[in-house]
Formats: C-alpha cells, sequence, structure tokens
C-alpha cells in the first residue's frame, strides 16, 4: 500500500484523524504502516513526529 491508493480525502493535512482512522484497519504490517505514514507526511508536508507514528501503532511503534 502506498498513498496513491489512499482515498484523496485522506491526502491532506487536516484529514490527520481521519487518516489515522483508516490506516488503523489497513491489515497490512505494522512496518508498512509507519512507510505510509512517511509517506503521507512528505505528500501534505506535515512536521512527522513519533508521537504520529504512535498514534497509529501504539506500543508497537516503538519496535519498528
Amino acid at each position: 500500500m502506498a498513498i496513491e491508493v489512499l482515498p484523496a480525502f485522506l491526502l491532506n493535512k487536516e484529514a490527520w484523524s481521519d487518516f489515522v482512522a483508516y490506516l488503523r484497519e489497513v491489515p497490512i504490517p505494522a512496518r508498512r504502516k509507519k512507510e505510509v505514514i512517511v509517506e503521507w507526511a512528505g505528500f501534505t508536508g506535515v512536521a512527522l513526529t513519533r508521537e504520529m507514528v504512535r498514534e497509529v501503532l501504539g506500543v508497537e511503534a516503538d519496535n519498528i
């Protein structure tokens, strides 16, 4: 999964909470979810933080 397959309404920084909810439900490995978060942040111009990754992955974020 890459940002190209995300619904268009999720591809802006104001959609962060919707993006989080969507990505939490996608059945892909945590490492790939982190890659999608990094791509999303780069595309939207958002400065990525560890807290953002934790918001999606929870405690599993510390293992990646």
